[in-house]
């Protein structure tokens, strides 16, 4: 699969859970890897893990999703 211009393919990350209650699962919460960029991605490397804005998050088929570059909201170090 080819991304095109400022567009990132993700992995969406399993959350860590710790504390008491587990299994709460939100959009606030997960993380995703970069797993291809477009030509003109600038903000991010492969491999990167993001937060993003989910609800501009477009499905591809299991837990790959595509995100504009404009839709990072974070970048993990």
């Amino acid at each position: 699969m080819y991304v095109l211009d400022k567009n990132i393919l993700v992995l969406k990350q399993k959350p860590e859970y710790s504390g008491l209650i587990q299994g709460v699962e939100s959009d606030d919460n997960l993380k995703a890897r970069t797993m291809n960029l477009g030509d003109n991605v600038t903000l991010v490397e492969l491999g990167d893990i993001l937060i993003l804005n989910w609800k501009k998050a477009k499905w591809i088929s299991g837990d790959l999703y595509v995100v504009h570059e404009d839709e990072i909201a974070a970048i993990i170090e």
